[in-house]
């Protein structure tokens, strides 16, 4: 038997080579994976299986915390570390898309830390939204230096070594670390 990771929809066999067996299933020609896990051929009985992740996967609505991963033009990055305040090792990225006068990089920089809420699962894409009071950056650091950072007001930081004053989509918790014991 050999095995290796893959992801829904992934290559992990010709059907002329193995059968399609548990947590798998064949298209054109191909057969495909239908979770995230380890592949597992049995050369002995020509089949091919999945062992999908025990992990914590996201749904629609359900909360998550992460940091910034990337930011484009109109979408934040974000990689998911917990799922409604369980831990997920699944390295999954979701994207937030601006659609208003606001970019980005006005609301939010690489490395921050923030709360989302799934707004939809469509295509292979976790989008996430952060239209709640309770929803946005709960931890940073000074973009700047490096240093930490104070809550001056409902959209704004100060930086306590160098004073630089960013704008960020804090939530309403903004400072509250306890929540990070949870990723």
């Amino acid at each position: 038997m050999r095995s290796g990771s893959v992801l829904p929809g992934d290559e992990v066999a010709m059907i002329e080579e193995f059968l399609p067996s548990i947590n798998t299933y064949e298209y054109d020609g191909y057969i495909r994976s239908t979770g995230i896990g380890r592949v597992v051929y049995d050369v002995k009985s020509r089949a091919v299986s999945v062992n999908t992740l025990k992990d914590v996967l996201p749904e629609k609505g359900d909360h998550v915390i992460g940091f910034v991963y990337a930011l484009q033009a109109n979408i934040v990055t974000v990689r998911i570390l917990s799922i409604n305040g369980r831990s997920s090792n699944a390295r999954l990225d979701s994207v937030y898309i601006s659609k208003g006068k606001v970019k980005p990089y006005q609301l939010f920089r690489v490395g921050d830390i923030v709360r989302a809420r799934i707004l939809a699962l469509l295509n292979g894409y976790i989008y996430i939204t952060f239209k709640d009071d309770d929803l946005g950056v709960i931890y940073t650091k000074c973009s700047s230096c490096g240093g930490d950072v104070v809550k001056i007001n409902d959209d704004e930081i100060k930086c306590i070594e160098c004073n630089t004053i960013s704008t960020r989509r804090l939530a309403k918790d903004y400072g509250n670390i306890d929540v990070l014991t949870t990723c």
